[in-house]
């Protein structure tokens, strides 16, 4: 980690992680993809599937707090093998169920699996990689997740007429499971968590991971990371899950409603990748500040015009170069912040508690559609957080400065 450049393995680390995250993000899409379709295979109304689009993020929140806590204790290797495993074989079960209790058990566990794969690859990748490109490469790798869910939208509307709503879980189960035994021969542990767990074994100082969250360099920071992630994944998960139905309810062909409410992802992977350098050179609480700022504007501009549907899929494509990108640099920053004795665990405590946001997202949602709220409105609402994101990235700016210049926390080169 601390050489001044990538080196093959790195690199291979890097491609390894992005397509579990692929994949990851192609399951997280699957079910909102597949809503239109789902509704009308079983004649009940989308807000009728809230539960199993809840269940999906209640997964997601205890698969990050506990694979976070594990990947610090056993390795970030075998828990990310692990959860590919899950949430492959639980998007093969999704495909089988016929009830909404069963489709809400499989997708409580497919989350279950997601959950705890990503924070798993964020750590593995920050341990290996130079701190000074460690956001960037963050960013550039955690694409994979909009570029899964972006592949989703494309999947789901070729498969959906001709095979019906289960051949999407059934591609999205079958591709992790190759994936497997690759990361079995390729993927190597991380040796930062090697030589963090050497160390705590020679002192043998007992210390619990969760709670070093908490030490005073830390303690403010922690708290900030944890309300920026919630209000960040409430929003995305927001749009992710209500988007399609509330295109296909403006009178949008379900397709075309799927294809334009994808091209929230296309804007994140756009905007991931034109702000990984930005990022890398000022920082990233000040260009992800700017970036959520004017996600708002976006979503403002679909709220309150009546355009087109190709200016309207613009201003979606707008929204996610926003908001969507924005997640993607959040994610990097426990990688950068933590050390790698609890990187793992600062991982994925600060996106399972953003994964409430994940639970909020769906459930707001579907109580907003339940209150006959309609779509325009829907959108207006939910821009507020993004611009409350903004400001919260400014604080913890200025937090960041401030434990910086305290002799307990020295700042990182590049961080």
């Amino acid at each position: 980690m601390l050489e001044a450049s990538l080196s093959g393995r790195e690199i291979r680390v890097a491609i390894l992680c992005a397509c579990v995250l692929v994949f990851e993000g192609y399951d997280l899409g699957a079910m909102a993809f597949t809503l239109p379709a789902l509704s009308e295979a079983w004649h009940l109304r989308p807000v009728a599937f809230t539960t199993a689009l809840t269940a999906g993020s209640v997964g997601l929140f205890l698969g990050s707090l506990l694979c976070g806590w594990l990947g610090d204790k056993i390795g970030r290797r075998p828990v990310l093998m692990g959860c590919v495993a899950m949430f492959g074989l639980m998007s093969l079960l999704t495909a089988m169920v016929t009830t909404i209790p069963w489709l809400t058990v499989t997708r409580f566990l497919t989350g279950l699996g997601i959950g705890g794969g990503i924070p798993a690859s964020i750590a593995l990748l920050s341990d290996f990689t130079p701190a000074r490109r460690q956001a960037g490469m963050v960013m550039a790798m955690t694409c994979g997740v909009q570029v899964g869910n972006v592949l989703g939208g494309v999947v789901a509307a070729r498969l959906l007429a001709p095979f019906g709503w289960p051949a999407v879980f059934v591609v999205g189960g079958i591709v992790p499971l190759i994936l497997l035994p690759v990361l079995a021969m390729l993927l190597p542990e991380s040796a930062a968590f090697l030589a963090a767990r050497r160390a705590r074994a020679a002192v043998a100082d007992g210390k619990n991971s969760i709670a070093q969250l908490f030490t005073p360099e830390f303690k403010r920071i922690t708290l900030i990371l944890w309300v920026i992630n919630f209000l960040s994944l409430l929003t995305i998960y927001f749009i992710n899950s209500w988007l399609p139905s509330m295109l296909h309810s403006l009178g949008i062909a379900t397709a075309t409603s799927i294809l334009a409410a994808a091209m929230f992802q296309v804007g994140g992977i756009v905007g991931g990748l034109g702000s990984g350098p930005l990022v890398n050179r000022f920082g990233t609480e000040r260009i992800v500040a700017a970036m959520l700022a004017m996600g708002g504007v976006w979503l403002l501009l679909i709220s309150l015009t009546d355009v087109s549907t190709t200016v309207l899929g613009f201003f979606i494509f707008g929204t996610g170069l926003g908001i969507s990108a924005a997640q993607l640099a959040i994610n990097a920053l426990p990688g950068a912040i933590y050390p790698p004795a609890i990187r793992n665990t600062g991982t994925g405590w600060a996106l399972g508690i953003g994964r409430l946001g994940n639970i909020a997202g769906p459930l707001s949602g579907g109580l907003l559609l339940a209150l006959g709220w309609p779509p325009k409105e829907m959108l207006l609402a939910i821009s507020v957080p993004a611009f409350m994101l903004a400001a919260m990235l400014l604080v913890l700016s200025q937090t960041r400065a401030s434990a910086s210049a305290a002799p307990s926390l020295a700042p990182q080169p590049g961080r």
